[in-house]
């Protein structure tokens, strides 16, 4: 071939067609995987430390107490809690297929099927600092490449706000349902109501909004007292014509339960707040499976 027979390339265009061609074949990849599972349900919050996590933890284990096959992935790259909730040890490692290359999510508690980052870091201390592009990869890699199966529920626990993961997340999964989580704290909800509005601008089905840390009883006179002014959470679930799903009072015993890795459903049954939360999951099953 001589000089004046080279072809005219556009290696730009080049480039770019192979990321585009690479981008299908990973949502080709995700949209295969996700058909397996039923339903699918990623639990938001506009603010961290509202306890998005803790719910996220104890729905995937009401579920699975029931008998379903249920999976949870700890969206959260960067402060990953789940394994931690569920009692696992982050120096389990995910097996891989190597003929496949695939991964397999590792066994929790009810054979819940678990995926954080978590079991990738070398220890508890190490920290995650990556950009959007980097943790959004990981995503897409817990979605396409991990061998989920066929699932009754997978729980997505995502990070506060609308950071690049609850996007990607969002966009990659378009038939994903959406759980809510504030506080009754005015700041709180201010972020959940900009949350259930990024949900609904996206389309996506929005079930509701569950008000933790709902109140108190006195431990002295047994008398409800409210942690902050009432009414908002009923007021976001009236204005954005969505379901209140549960609102679950505040105890001390849930957050210890959480730090020794055992989900206050399974482990402090008589509760309250147990209570509360099973009859939130009753109103989400109802929602998805009428």
């Amino acid at each position: 071939m001589t000089e004046d027979e080279i072809p005219d390339i556009n290696l730009k265009d080049t480039v770019e067609q192979g990321k585009k061609e690479a981008m299908d074949l990973r949502m080709e990849e995700i949209k295969k995987n996700m058909a397996k599972i039923k339903h699918k349900i990623v639990v938001i919050s506009g603010k961290g430390g509202v306890g998005k996590s803790t719910v996220a933890v104890n729905l995937a284990m009401s579920l699975a107490s029931v008998g379903l096959r249920v999976g949870i992935l700890d969206v959260d790259i960067t402060g990953p809690n789940v394994a931690k909730m569920l009692g696992i040890s982050p120096e389990l490692k995910p097996r891989v297929d190597p003929d496949a290359r695939k991964f397999f999510p590792i066994n929790g508690p009810l054979n819940i099927k678990v995926m954080s980052m978590a079991f990738l870091l070398e220890n508890s201390d190490s920290p995650v600092i990556w950009r959007g592009p980097m943790k959004m990869g990981a995503v897409r890699q817990f979605l396409g490449d991990a061998i989920w199966g066929e699932l009754d529920y997978l729980v997505c626990d995502l990070p506060p706000g609308t950071s690049d993961e609850t996007l990607d997340i969002l966009q990659l999964i378009p038939d994903e349902n959406v759980v809510v989580v504030s506080t009754p704290q005015e700041v709180a909800l201010m972020d959940a109501r900009k949350t259930i509005k990024m949900s609904q601008i996206m389309e996506r089905n929005v079930l509701g909004i569950i008000e933790n840390m709902s109140g108190f009883a006195c431990p002295h006179c047994g008398k409800h007292i409210d942690l902050y002014p009432p009414g908002g959470a009923e007021k976001a679930a009236k204005d954005f014509n969505i379901r209140l799903l549960g609102k679950i009072p505040f105890e001390v015993e849930i957050g210890i339960q959480g730090d020794k890795g055992l989900p206050f459903i399974i482990k402090y049954t008589d509760s309250k707040s147990a209570k509360a939360f099973k009859e939130a999951v009753k109103n989400i099953q109802e929602i998805l499976e009428k």
